[in-house]
């Protein structure tokens, strides 16, 4: 018995639907019960994307790690 054509184009959107939630979680980062803290801090440092804050907080982590940290320049015009 096939199915009907209606019900093969909603199992192949769901699917693709479940592969591209399974692809963006990969991507993801949990902050738990810390997502107004991480607001504040992208708020006080001028950010408007969140990805611009996890980019300029691992730059700033890797120059620690790393001892670089008098070549590493904050994001518009902050200083340290």
């Amino acid at each position: 018995m096939a199915s009907s054509p209606a019900v093969d184009v909603t199992c192949r959107r769901r699917e693709k639907r479940r592969q591209l939630d399974a692809r963006r979680s990969k991507c993801r980062i949990r902050l738990g019960g810390h997502m107004e803290q991480w607001c504040l801090l992208k708020e006080r440092l001028g950010f408007s994307l969140h990805s611009q804050l996890a980019k300029f907080l691992l730059d700033r982590t890797a120059c620690v790690t790393c001892g670089l940290r008098g070549s590493c320049s904050p994001p518009h015009g902050l200083s340290e």
